[in-house]
């Protein structure tokens, strides 16, 4: 083999030494060169998917117009096949008898653009939908679509937002302007109802069932600032024994069953009686609600009116109606029910009824009223078929009814024929269309109708403003408190010289000790003095305020002789030379931290502060806790909460400036001490300000690398193909000479 020359090797190896250093200088580029590639590479593979899914006539992602014309050829035979799954379908102009449009597709948005479907009526049978800015005017209904203007049938994710609907309903025929009929092996769920007005005026005095929206097995539904209106009739409720399902109701504005984990939010129902036809109990309900637990109903406004029943006629009016209802939350709703009706010892007006079995139900912050000529209660529970476990707090209720010594003949803000219940901190007013007398049943709080069980009650620090002569009623308990109770006679010269607790025959004063009950400590003003005490509540709180002057213990003097005292800050407002501690000589010792006088603190006026005091205004771009000239009596919020600390620290946190952790910066610019630099932990606070110069330096060199790099290389690289050169005539020279020898 022949060999190779000493020359050759030398130029084989600076060769080689040149071409890694090249190969390191390029190594980024090429591999951000790779990076970038494949990413191009990565977004033509997807962009080539999502051509493929738009192409697929399975899932088209695409825009249509929907017209008059062209109609039929989108809704073939009436119905949106699964061809056009999350399609937007866009209604372009007014139409008019399109009948049942049924919807097939999944995740179909249709916005109506605002435009207005005469006698139309959606049939929604697929998941996902949307239905939006859309009105549809009815006259009549259609058993095929279940009487309904909108039907849900396995819709799941449904989603009706800024929909009208404006159905009347012909004479004696069912309709629903929203149902949703979930079942219990094919419910529907997230069913949203949104910002939607439903105005529906029915008849059906003779048959059929007409509700503004029907609900069942619906769970985890969603309907929120909507607006119902329900012009119905009064009719009877077929019971089924002692209680009552959604089957039995035949009028509602809003009839809910089997809807567990519901919000029914910030909504305004109005419901007005517009027909009384002779029957049994005629009854209406706003809402009506059964079967559910987890429920929420909150912040909605519901009204009930009946101004087609007259005095002296019973009629039995709920404007919120529960029946089995588990962990039901009703707070924040404005209540309204109002009729001439009622009649003495028939008909009902209640706000809110309650029928058990139920548990966990809170009842809070609402605004009660109704008026009428009957029995009348604010919130009406019993337990007839189950125990009831209730928690009324903080509400206002005022309730007007006729009231007299007939047990029926009751007007009261809660009757509550319960298990166990917590009655506290409500303002009740109960008033008498009549004359009252001592024997009537007009009370703020009562159990005054018996029912079977054992009856438990708190009531506690509730004031009841009556025309009556009782704060509370009960004909039974056991293990109960009626205390811290106020009564306010309206007669503002009534009598109040007496216990305004009514008990009943199988409690008398006798049995409070063993029956473990306490009535004691209520007691009874006028309405006169209730408004002295709340004016005085206005004013100041309602405490006494009464001023003692201070002792002055060590003979101290105000009296200063300011005539030879100048301010050392003259131009500082508000600067006044008259301080503790003159001697009379014309300079002062203020126990401040510096010679020569008082420091002041800055205000917000823009200057960098006076000796001593930091700059408060915060206009030299300096935060309080970096001043540099604080003085000893000033302690910022650091020092403050670490005992006089210089360390960044706030109640035992560290600057995450210190720390070597990899994490990103918390929002609010801690980490647990835990997580600190060693530097940090070691060098104590000290220690922290030199870490965090010595990372700022460390921070400017990798800064300057990182800046001047590739000048550097370039100059290494320049460097090294002059050394090659160098060391080749080195050796060539050298070889010469060994030839020369």
């Amino acid at each position: 083999m022949r060999k190779i020359r000493k020359p050759v090797k030398v130029m084989l190896i600076s060769l080689l030494f040149l071409f890694l250093v090249l190969n390191g200088v390029y190594a980024d580029e090429n591999a951000t060169d790779i990076l970038q590639a494949n990413a191009t590479e990565s977004d033509v593979s997807s962009s080539l998917q999502e051509e493929s899914i738009i192409n697929n006539p399975d899932s088209p992602d695409l825009v249509f117009n929907i017209t008059s014309d062209n109609v039929d050829d989108y809704f073939v035979r009436g119905t949106l096949k699964s061809t056009y799954s999350y399609a937007n379908l866009f209604i372009s102009e007014d139409m008019e008898d399109l009948g049942i449009l049924t919807i097939r597709a999944n995740n179909v948005t249709i916005n109506g653009n605002n435009h207005t479907l005469k006698n139309t009526f959606f049939s929604i049978e697929s998941t996902g939908v949307t239905l939006n800015n859309l009105t549809l005017c009815l006259n009549e209904s259609d058993e095929d679509n279940d009487y309904a203007a909108i039907d849900l049938w396995k819709a799941s994710g449904t989603t009706i937002s800024n929909v009208n609907i404006d159905f009347n309903v012909p004479r004696d025929t069912s309709a629903y302007g929203i149902y949703s009929q979930g079942t219990r092996y094919s419910l529907i769920n997230n069913l949203k109802i949104i910002n939607t007005t439903v105005s529906i005026n029915g008849d059906n005095r003779a048959e059929g069932r007409v509700y503004g929206i029907r609900m069942e097995y619906s769970p985890n539904a969603v309907l929120e600032n909507n607006t119902i209106n329900a012009n119905l009739p009064l009719h009877t409720v077929a019971f089924r024994g002692t209680t009552a399902d959604l089957d039995s109701e035949f009028c509602l504005a809003v009839g809910i069953s089997n809807c567990d984990n519901l919000v029914f939010n910030s909504n305004v129902v109005n419901a007005n009686v517009n027909v009384r036809p002779e029957c049994a109990y005629p009854t209406l309900d706003a809402v009506f609600i059964c079967d559910s637990r987890d429920c929420n109903i909150t912040n909605n406004v519901i009204t009930l009116i009946d101004d087609i029943t007259y005095k002296d006629e019973a009629n039995y009016l709920y404007a919120l109606d529960g029946y089995r209802v588990d962990n039901l939350l009703i707070e924040g709703n404005r209540i309204r029910l109002g009729t001439a009706g009622g009649a003495y010892a028939a008909g009902t007006a209640y706000p809110i009824q309650l029928t058990g079995p139920a548990s966990g139900v809170l009842i809070q912050h609402n605004n009660l009223y109704s008026k009428s000529n009957g029995p009348n209660i604010g919130i009406y529970s019993h337990n007839f078929n189950g125990d009831n476990y209730i928690t009324i707090l903080n509400n206002y209720i005022n309730v007007t009814g006729r009231a007299g010594n007939h047990s029926w003949a009751l007007v009261a803000g809660i009757e509550s024929q319960d298990n166990n219940d917590i009655i506290m901190n409500n303002i009740i007013e109960v008033h008498n269309t009549g004359e009252v007398k001592w024997e009537d049943n007009i009370y703020g709080i009562s159990y005054s109708q018996k029912t079977d069980s054992t009856h438990t009650y708190r009531v506690i620090n509730n004031t009841v403003i009556s025309d009556g002569y009782y704060v509370s009623h009960m004909l039974d308990a056991d293990n109960t408190t009626v205390t811290n109770n106020t009564l306010v006679r309206t007669d503002k010269y009534a009598d109040t010289n007496y216990d305004p607790f009514k008990r009943g025959d199988a409690i008398g004063k006798d049995t409070d000790a063993s029956r473990n009950n306490d009535f004691s400590g209520n007691r009874v003003i006028t309405i006169f003095e209730y408004g002295l005490e709340h004016q005085s509540d206005e004013v100041d709180g309602g405490d006494p305020f009464v001023y003692v002057p201070p002792e002055n213990v060590n003979g101290r003097t105000n009296v200063i002789n300011g005539s030879g005292i100048l301010p050392q800050k003259p131009g500082f407002p508000g600067g006044n030379p008259l301080l503790p501690g003159n001697n009379g000589g014309g300079s002062i010792n203020t126990g401040g931290n510096s010679p020569g006088g008082f420091n002041s603190p800055d205000a917000a006026d823009g200057d960098n502060g006076y000796n001593g005091f930091p700059d408060l205004s915060g206009d030299n771009g300096e935060s309080l806790s970096r001043k540099t000239n604080q003085g000893n009596n000033v302690k910022t919020v650091n020092s403050f909460n670490n005992e006089g600390s210089n360390s960044n620290s706030y109640n035992n946190l560290v600057a995450s400036s210190n720390s070597t952790s990899s994490d990103a910066p918390s929002v609010d610019g801690v980490t647990v001490s835990g997580r600190s630099s060693s530097a940090a932990s070691s060098a104590g606070a000290g220690g922290s300000s030199g870490a965090s110069q010595d990372v700022s330096k460390a921070y400017e060199i990798s800064k300057n690398i990182v800046e001047n790099g590739p000048d550097d290389i370039l100059k290494f690289i320049a460097l090294a193909v002059v050394c090659e050169i160098l060391l080749v005539v080195g050796y060539r020279r050298k070889e010469s000479e060994d030839i020369t020898d």
